[in-house]
């Protein structure tokens, strides 16, 4: 899978991209659009038949998955020391104060963030830059080009894919 990214700083031009892709010819399926949070993505549903992945809720499940307890990115030495550091004050109860919360929380936006952006498509660097963006409020939309057998006569579909996100005012193109 190839793929084209935009990053769009407004709500409105990522709307705005995902419309002008589906007039290029871009079905549903090819397109997807990454939000901070729910409250980044609420218009792009709204307004558009594409759903869009809510980057920090998909790490944050991720996390909780990776060990049952919330600390998934924290690993054995992580819990370790802040048990160390806890478990007297505590009579050795599992920490689950707000400080170690947070920290584990730095840790999702630094690592399980961009885990979750690697598990939607994107690859290599562009992950880390697209992560950057996201944790700054910008969107993130992505177009599935194609390798050369998707699409009809075989084309790849980066160029039309380019110009659309030029046209809607991507800060930003990947």
């Amino acid at each position: 899978m190839t793929m084209k990214i935009g990053i769009f700083k407004m709500e409105e031009q990522a709307v705005e991209a995902v419309k002008a892709l589906e007039q290029s010819g871009f079905s549903r399926n090819e397109i997807k659009v990454l939000a901070k949070d729910g409250d980044h993505s609420r218009r792009i549903e709204a307004e558009t038949d594409v759903d869009a992945d809510e980057v920090r809720e998909l790490a944050d499940t991720r996390d909780q998955m990776d060990d049952g307890y919330g600390f998934g990115n924290l690993g054995p030495v992580g819990l370790a020391g802040t048990v160390g550091m806890v478990g007297p004050l505590t009579g050795g109860a599992w920490p689950y104060g707000a400080g170690i919360l947070a920290v584990g929380g730095l840790l999702v936006d630094e690592n399980g963030m961009e885990d979750a952006i690697h598990a939607l498509g994107i690859k290599g660097d562009d992950a880390g830059v697209c992560r950057e963006a996201i944790v700054d409020g910008a969107l993130v939309v992505t177009a599935d080009t194609g390798d050369g057998s998707q699409h009809n006569i075989g084309q790849d579909l980066s160029r039309e894919a380019e110009e659309a996100f030029r046209r809607c005012g991507a800060e930003r193109i990947l």
